[in-house]
Formats: C-alpha cells, sequence, structure tokens
C-alpha cells in the first residue's frame, strides 16, 4: 500500500514540476509509471522505518505519514538535481529525521481518531502463586 499517490504529489507540487521531472523529452506529460515507483520507494522505505513499533502497512495512514512520503518521493523524482540546501532536499531530510524519531519511540504515530495507538513491545511476566512465606505455609 503507497502512502502517496501522483494525485497527492500534483496537489503539493503541481503538474508542471512533475512533468519536468520525469518526461525527459518535451516536460508536457508526467511519466506514470516512474512516480508509482517513487511512491512505492518512499512507502518502503517509512515501513522500514516504522515496523518496529507498528503493524504496517499503515493503515489508515496518519496524514503526516502521507506528508513524508510525498517529501521522500519527490526527492527521489529529483534525483541528483536537486541542492543540498533546497526546499526538496529539506523536506526529505526532515521525513527522514521524523521517521528516525518513530523508529526510536520519540515520535507516536496518531491513529486515524487522534489516539495515540497502545504501547508496542516490553516486557511481560509471571511467577506462580506463592505457595510459603518466610514463616510456612500461607
Amino acid at each position: 500500500m503507497a502512502y502517496c499517490a501522483k494525485a497527492d504529489l500534483v496537489e503539493r507540487f503541481g503538474a508542471a514540476e512533475l512533468a519536468q521531472l520525469t518526461d525527459e523529452t518535451a516536460a508536457h506529460t508526467s511519466a506514470d509509471t516512474e512516480i508509482a515507483a517513487v511512491c512505492d520507494e518512499a512507502s518502503s522505505l517509512i515501513d522500514g522505518y516504522v515496523a518496529g513499533r507498528y503493524a504496517t502497512p499503515l493503515n489508515p495512514a496518519p496524514p503526516m505519514v502521507k506528508s513524508w512520503a510525498c517529501a521522500i518521493a519527490r526527492q527521489r523524482l529529483w534525483k541528483d538535481r536537486a541542492l543540498p540546501e533546497s526546499a526538496v532536499a529539506n523536506a526529505y531530510e526532515d521525513a527522514l529525521r521524523a521517521l528516525r524519531e518513530v523508529a526510536k519511540g520519540a515520535l507516536r504515530l496518531p491513529s486515524a481518531a487522534g489516539v495515540q495507538p497502545a504501547q508496542v513491545g516490553g516486557i511481560a511476566s509471571t511467577a506462580p502463586t506463592l505457595i510459603f512465606d518466610t514463616t510456612g505455609l500461607l
């Protein structure tokens, strides 16, 4: 399940930018297969970061995840054309930084209702019922 799609990228960045990045000939139409591929790559990267804390794919995915996926997909489309200090590179780095925080547990993903999910992981133990104490039988 991809966390972003072509429509999300068009809404955020415009059809003209997508066409320029994917149509190597005339820059009039975007290449849907390339866009779908980078959206899938972005989603896989996100799943890799959050899989230790959340069941993947995230369904429904919080809006922040869609934002991260769009930033990652856009950077992948820009390839090496994005300057390190550009908005494209900054948004990509911000997304990765947030994903690292999710992986560490410092940032939690809200559910679709805005409620924090239950803590995943932890330690559980069981012990038998005491039969003896220091004075004898209980």
